[in-house]
């Protein structure tokens, strides 16, 4: 998902922009090209290729330590397209986010303004040191986040997901990530379980048969740089990342420009 972004660069040094986000107003604009929107260790195309690219795109608006962030990605193979709603807190180390997922951009969807096409995630972030993060994700809004049980009735399953990452530099010029994330309790909305066959020939992942209870679902290891030109950055990342739950396995590259 679309992370903070960055305060208007144009050489400032990091204090410069902390007294800029503390009390004006601040923006980050930007595009990515992925070779694949990969989100807590799933693509998101659901069909478990190892290739789907996208663009995503964003603008963030910010004042103080408080920002809204709009983000979409549209896929170029798969019919995959998603628009984001972010509002945020950031100070230090700690990150909080209320974010709303419109996946209706489709016109086998339901419009915007259909419920079915939203749901509402809640998330934590710490990072100490600069180095280990932690994270915690749970929605609290989405029409399959739902629990069935053997007499009809239902229960909402607050689908929830847990990550830890540490970034290691080397020899400032890279920084190695290494991130494990899990479903800590069965996830209706988001935790599938391997690929499964359809009817026309093609694969997708299995939302019949939900794993259950806790599941990992994400082990990434990611080398990353960020080029600062100035007036814009450029990112740049090559990683490799497995699932256990559904035993997939991507390569995947990234790279943008945000200014």
């Amino acid at each position: 998902m679309l992370c903070l972004l960055l305060a208007v660069a144009f050489g400032a040094t990091a204090q410069e922009q902390n007294e800029k986000k503390e009390s004006k107003f601040w923006f980050g604009v930007g595009a990515d090209f992925a070779s694949n929107y990969m989100w807590r260790g799933y693509d998101q195309s659901y069909t478990g290729n190892m290739a789907d690219p996208s663009i995503q795109y964003g603008v963030t608006l910010g004042y103080g330590r408080f920002y809204l962030d709009l983000w979409a990605n549209n896929s170029l193979m798969s019919t995959y397209n998603e628009f984001d709603m972010t509002i945020g807190y950031e100070h230090k180390g700690l990150k909080i986010t209320v974010y709303d997922v419109y996946c209706g951009l489709t016109k086998e969807m339901p419009g915007f303004f259909d419920k079915d096409t939203h749901n509402l995630t809640a998330t934590i972030d710490y990072t100490f040191f600069d180095r280990l993060r932690l994270h915690w994700g749970t929605t609290f809004i989405h029409s399959s986040d739902f629990i069935y049980k053997e007499d009809g009735t239902r229960r909402r399953a607050f689908s929830s997901y847990f990550e830890v990452a540490y970034t290691q530099p080397i020899l400032l010029i890279l920084d190695l990530e290494i991130i494990a994330g899990a479903s800590p309790w069965t996830g209706p909305f988001w935790c599938a379980g391997p690929r499964v066959l359809q009817a026309d020939g093609s694969y997708a992942l299995d939302f019949d048969n939900l794993p259950q209870g806790f599941n990992v679902t994400n082990l990434s290891l990611n080398v990353k740089r960020a080029f600062d030109l100035g007036i814009c950055e450029i990112p740049l990342s090559l990683g490799y990342t497995y699932n256990p739950t559904t035993n997939r396995h991507y390569a995947l590259f990234k790279a943008g420009v945000w200014f």
